[in-house]
């Protein structure tokens, strides 16, 4: 009879179990770049003019998690899926320990944390290396529960709920299937205030025009003065920093004859380093951007399995686990995110400023107003991993 094991992230994915900054930091920060977008353009397509946001880095640190425990073609698709190919096992958790000291060492003026857990069932015969590799390289809280008491179910979502400060109380539902040996989990939480904040008073109510021609008035931030911009092939970008300068989040809107999707199509981990990223320059211009909030869930097994990770859900072999036969039976996320005038507010389940010299052809002022469908990125710029991206189809979705 299979088993199962249950993973989740702030977020969530779940496993059931069967009887019967460094050169490693760079590659994985690397590798998460081209997971968050393929991620997102796959979420896109199934899912179309649905405001979507997820934390790749929060899912692929899960996996990560996983893969300690992994042999053979599961494995394989495992690490390729996540873009790392090439990469053992001892460089993949190298690279997880130097991220996420980076990003819970953050500047003060931002919150971000993120906490990895693994819960047990209580005398499940779990393999105590893959414990310990993901206590010491992963600072997992480690946890035997019974899952037939009603009360693991709230010892989880508790967990889940103070490491998101309260904006995610749920991501497991009992009772919990009599098969499950092993529920793994990451939450990451983020909150900080722009930079540059905007003026509240300058926030209007104006109209957002939604997929399909719909219109709907929803409130309008605005802001003058200097942005990193750049004015790409069928879209305009910006980026804004919040403070402390070590996160920012990229708005991305395609022009009238585009959309996201067909913007995202084109973009992927090594264009993003190589070309999109390095092409914003500072200009002085004008952004226009709705307030919207999203509380987003999502399961994830369809969306990975079209990626090439087939294999964790069936035949499996997870055998550094278990002498169980386990495969991963779903892969959930739960995220959240806020923005307004002060700045962003995320969770799922962050410097030196440049003198401004004189220009003898200062660039031409640019105005750029979110009032249709874009997309966003946010990311870490000490290890260059993008935390969270969505897209946004209606602002007042969830106002």
């Amino acid at each position: 009879m299979k088993r199962l094991i249950v993973i989740l992230f702030g977020l969530a994915i779940m496993l059931q179990r069967a009887s019967a900054a460094s050169g490693n930091e760079q590659k994985l920060a690397v590798a998460n770049c081209d997971f968050s977008f393929r991620l997102l353009k796959e979420l896109v397509k199934e899912q179309p003019a649905k405001n979507i946001f997820i934390s790749a880095y929060s899912a692929s640190t899960s996996l990560q998690m996983v893969c300690n425990g992994a042999g053979g073609q599961t494995k394989v698709e495992m690490v390729k899926v996540l873009g790392l190919t090439g990469m053992q096992q001892a460089g993949i958790n190298a690279g997880a320990v130097e991220i996420q000291k980076s990003l819970n060492a953050v500047d003060t003026n931002v919150i971000l944390s993120t906490a990895n857990a693994i819960w047990c069932r209580k005398d499940a015969p779990v393999n105590p290396a893959f414990i310990s590799d993901n206590q010491q390289f992963f600072h997992a809280t480690i946890e035997n529960l019974d899952f037939d008491d009603p009360h693991s179910v709230g010892a989880m979502n508790a967990w889940v709920a103070s490491a998101t400060r309260g904006k995610i109380n749920q991501i497991v539902s009992g009772p919990i299937d009599g098969a499950t040996d092993l529920f793994l989990a990451n939450a990451v939480y983020f909150k900080s205030k722009w930079l540059d904040p905007f003026d509240a008073k300058a926030t209007t109510n104006r109209i957002f025009h939604l997929r399909g021609g719909a219109q709907k008035k929803t409130p309008m931030m605005e802001q003058s003065g200097r942005f990193d911009y750049r004015r790409g092939a069928g879209y305009q970008a910006v980026h804004l920093r919040y403070e402390g300068w070590s996160l920012g989040m990229y708005v991305f809107l395609p022009d009238e004859n585009s959309s996201p999707e067909k913007l995202l199509d084109i973009l992927d981990g090594d264009k993003w380093q190589r070309v999109t990223k390095p092409g914003f320059k500072d200009n002085p211009g004008t952004l226009v951007l709705p307030k919207f909030k999203i509380e987003y869930g999502v399961e994830l097994k369809q969306s990975l399995s079209r990626l090439g990770m087939k294999q964790a859900f069936g035949a499996a072999d997870f055998s550094g686990i278990s002498n169980h036969e386990l495969f991963i039976s779903a892969i959930r996320q739960q995220t959240f995110v806020e923005v307004n005038e002060e700045g962003t507010e995320a969770a799922a389940a962050t410097m030196v400023p440049i003198a401004m010299g004189i220009e003898m052809n200062p660039p031409t002022p640019f105005r750029m107003v979110a009032d249709r469908p874009f997309f966003f990125l946010i990311e870490d710029e000490n290890t260059g991993v993008i935390l969270f991206g969505g897209v946004v189809f209606d602002p007042g979705e969830a106002m």
